[in-house]
């Protein structure tokens, strides 16, 4: 369940909490505030906004950036006839404060590949590799269909000169 392309945040949320509860000893794990989460205001934010539920002062900071922007702005109420004027306003259809946030995928299956291949070239005897070339290594790895031993060495030579 958790391949598939069309998840969103909110499912992710939903199945992990449902583990949580069936398997305690997952929590440490699998919990919105879990070691793991690298922004648990982030994901909460967008979770609650993907549900349309309201957010924590912490979570509208870091959910900002998809707020709308004339959200805040107050809407001119229309009036009736002068007489109803005083006692009746024509309801206004309530916006949207935030942005339909429902295309932020949860971590996609090419990123966790990728994170894995990173895991298999980042070994013991390369923890004191630069980061530049790291990278390097990894980009080589990852389009390595792009590319022979013959490429590398002309690039390689060039490079020499």
């Amino acid at each position: 369940a958790l391949q598939k392309t069309t998840l969103t945040l909110s499912a992710v949320r939903r199945l992990f909490d449902q583990v949580v509860k069936k398997y305690p000893a997952m929590k440490a794990r699998l919990a919105a505030n879990a070691a793991i989460v690298n922004y648990p205001n982030l994901e909460s934010g967008l979770v609650k906004l993907q549900r349309g539920e309201a957010l924590t002062a912490a979570e509208k900071v870091v959910c900002s950036q998809f707020r709308l922007r004339d959200a805040g702005e107050a809407v001119e109420e229309q009036r009736d006839l002068i007489v109803k004027e005083a006692f009746k306003r024509r309801k206004v259809a309530k916006r949207a404060a935030y942005e339909d946030v429902a295309f932020i995928p949860p971590t996609s299956n090419e990123c966790e590949r990728f994170f894995s291949s990173v895991k298999l070239v980042y070994t013991d005897l390369r923890k004191r590799m630069e980061l530049e070339k790291l990278e390097k290594v990894v980009c080589l790895l990852y389009n390595k269909e792009l590319w022979d031993v013959q490429v590398v060495d002309d690039v390689r030579r060039s490079n020499a000169n």
